[in-house]
């Protein structure tokens, strides 16, 4: 049993580290944090944010072209860069736009501390419900171990 088990975990890692370098990273942030992800048309959620690519998507290409914007609650827009070059990142990337002081920014920072803390909260949910998925397991395991005792 212990063998199956650590032969699992052993085919498991490989599986999710052979899986992260088949992606390319590209990290949005803002600051304020919390403007909306905007990228070619679609509403990705609230920055920071990540968006992954499939590199096989990426071959024989330059550059990566995408059109995206930072959307604060009072309205303002700033663009990031629509074009990365491959080749002068090759295993991702970062950009973070800068709002600017200007009529607003004190919604849009207001807005960025709700978002972190629905954030945080999103976060202890899910820590709950995998403490719960692992109690459970536990409990199924003692299950069956007591069938076997028996």
């Amino acid at each position: 049993m212990q063998i199956f088990k650590y032969s699992l975990g052993l085919i498991l890692s490989i599986f999710i580290f052979s899986g992260c370098s088949s992606k390319y990273q590209v990290s949005f942030d803002s600051n304020p944090k919390g403007a909306t992800l905007i990228c070619d048309g679609k509403n990705w959620g609230y920055t920071p944010i990540s968006l992954y690519i499939d590199k096989e998507k990426l071959e024989g290409k330059s550059s990566l072209s995408m059109d995206c914007s930072a959307n604060w609650i009072s309205g303002v827009k700033k663009n990031y860069t629509s074009k990365i070059p491959l080749d002068k990142f090759p295993e991702g990337v970062s950009a973070t736009v800068e709002r600017g002081n200007g009529e607003g920014y004190s919604q849009d920072a207001q807005f960025a501390l709700q978002v972190e803390q629905m954030k945080a909260q999103q976060t202890q949910a899910a820590a709950a419900i995998i403490g719960a998925n692992a109690q459970q397991q536990a409990n199924f395991n003692q299950s069956l171990q007591n069938l076997n005792n028996n």
